[in-house]
């Protein structure tokens, strides 16, 4: 699995290529300082990175304004921001920006290998007290979203986005609803046609305020 950090922390940054590099199955292929130093090193790698760890606040071009633009480079790379601070307004542009998850430091190196099973299974990788900020705000969702999404999808597909919206993977889901990983995919495959939308990050922007 192929790996992208975006750390101008130097000490950080050589910490996180240290520890993956113990897994065999993990390679960093492209680590920078800035938006713009990545996008660099873009050019030069063969391989679309799985993840791509984007510190908040970079110089330059910002963590959550590059978000798009290392999108335009990799199309299906998943993007985890990584914040020193739980702050409100960048959490919730980085969701709405299309970002699969948002990390606090201190980072623990050891459960961050651990979570890249749940992006891999399509969850959302996301700190515990972000989470609860998040999900405290997702509560608060407009009451006519709220009734559009319910006129439009089933029982069902309406309990699968609820357990999306809570950074479930599908196959959280699965065992939630005691159906298959397959079932589940088809569900938000469903839901997303019919919301009119793309990923699990335009679900959550849909009920933000």
């Amino acid at each position: 699995m192929q790996i992208g950090i975006i750390e101008d922390d130097s000490i950080l940054r050589e910490n996180i290529e240290t520890f993956f590099s113990i897994y065999p199955d993990i390679e960093v292929n492209i680590s920078a300082s800035s938006i713009e130093s990545f996008l660099t090193q873009s050019l030069q790698v063969n391989q679309e990175p799985y993840i791509v760890f984007i510190d908040v606040g970079l110089p330059g071009i910002s963590g959550i304004e590059g978000i798009s633009k290392v999108r335009e480079r990799f199309q299906n790379t998943h993007i985890v921001m990584i914040s020193g601070t739980c702050n409100e307004e960048s959490i919730w542009e980085a969701v709405k920006a299309g970002a699969n998850g948002y990390l606090l430091k201190p980072l623990s190196l050891k459960r961050l290998v651990e979570q890249i099973d749940i992006i891999k299974n399509n969850g959302a990788l996301i700190s515990p007290e972000v989470a609860s900020m998040l999900f405290s705000k997702i509560n608060q969702k407009p009451p006519e979203r709220k009734v559009k999404a319910e006129e439009l999808l089933s029982r069902r597909e309406l309990d699968v986005m609820d357990y999306l919206l809570k950074g479930m993977s599908y196959k959280e889901i699965a065992d939630k609803l005691y159906i298959s990983y397959t079932t589940v995919n088809d569900h938000v495959k469903k839901i997303y046609h019919k919301l009119g939308i793309n990923s699990k990050g335009e679900l959550l922007a849909l009920f933000i305020n």
